[in-house]
């Protein structure tokens, strides 16, 4: 018993040495826990007013947000004046706009018809049109209106601007300019449609401004009837004499397929056709389809291709 009490003693045990420095080395750790607790404990009255403070931004931000909705009150955009549109929420901008289009001679009609004043945001205006309210026209009061101004010149003029007010903008020939007028599309998005147009030659469908990077599809739903699509600006692609860089940069055909029409062309003699390329496995149909509103097929060609049935260059 004594050898293995001496072995575990030698083991376990420490020496006066040992044991003075084990000792020191409690005290420090004493020493810092101390200093931990009481010299670097965090300022109660500083963070109990930092709480404070942030709960009176929430509550002023909650009450601000309350005033801003409570502000909201049915008006009839035919009559509302100046100070009603501040009131609503509208920019000065924005209220200008809005009575140059009405005294251009524009009604507002229905609610929707607040999304053709240039300028008006889609936010904007789907936050206002539950509180429009428009005054039912009464016949009587057309025929008032139309007598009031009996200079025909001043009223073909004011006619003139309300169509140009009204009037859709040609997707194929508009700027990035204009396109900052339409309701959600800014800087960025305007630059990007205008290149995409580039790439694909011309657009030959609305719906396809949802193939643009970034172009939310309810902007495109909000935007589309006010444009209109010219197509004599459309850029032809022929299939038998185009290069392979003109293939490749199309969005709908791209390098590969490029490289297969490419190596198609040299291949066979007959001209290049949409069908022939669909049925050796050059393109798929539906990417067949997209493409051929942009074909003009070769004169030697058949007539019963896609890209006769569904060209747009051609029409």
């Amino acid at each position: 018993m004594k050898h293995w009490r001496k072995i575990v003693a030698e083991l376990l045990g420490f020496d006066r040495r040992e044991r003075r420095g084990t000792f020191v080395l409690v005290v420090m750790l004493a020493l810092l826990l101390l200093i931990r607790v009481f010299a670097f404990r965090p300022d109660m009255e500083h963070l109990s007013y930092e709480l404070i403070a942030s709960a009176q931004v929430d509550e002023h931000t909650a009450g601000q947000a309350e005033s801003n909705s409570a502000a909201l009150f049915t008006f009839d955009p035919n009559t509302a004046s100046h100070a009603d549109l501040l009131s609503l929420g509208l920019t000065e901008r924005q209220a200008k706009t809005l009575i140059n289009y009405r005294s251009s001679g524009a009604r507002f009609r229905k609610p929707q018809d607040l999304l053709r004043v240039y300028g008006m945001d889609s936010v904007t205006s789907a936050r206002l049109m539950p509180w429009i309210k428009i005054a039912e026209e009464q016949e009587s009061d057309r025929t008032v209106s139309r007598n009031i101004n009996q200079d025909p010149a001043e009223e073909q003029r004011k006619t003139v601007d309300a169509v140009t007010v009204v009037a859709p903008m040609d997707l194929n020939r508009c700027t990035a300019s204009d396109l900052m007028g339409l309701p959600g599309i800014g800087p960025v998005l305007s630059e990007r449609i205008i290149r995409y147009r580039s790439l694909l030659g011309g657009f030959v469908d609305t719906g396809q401004l949802n193939e643009v990077y970034g172009l939310d599809s309810q902007v495109v739903v909000l935007i589309s009837p006010m444009l209109m699509l010219t197509y004599d600006s459309v850029t032809p692609l022929m299939l038998d004499s185009c290069s392979f860089s003109e293939l490749a940069r199309h969005p709908y055909v791209g390098s590969s397929t490029a490289r297969l029409i490419s190596k198609y062309r040299s291949l066979m003699d007959t001209p290049v056709t949409l069908g022939d390329l669909v049925g050796q496995k050059v393109m798929s149909h539906e990417q067949a389809v997209r493409l051929a509103p942009y074909v003009r097929p070769s004169p030697d060609a058949s007539g019963g291709e896609y890209e006769f049935i569904l060209s747009k260059v051609l029409k």
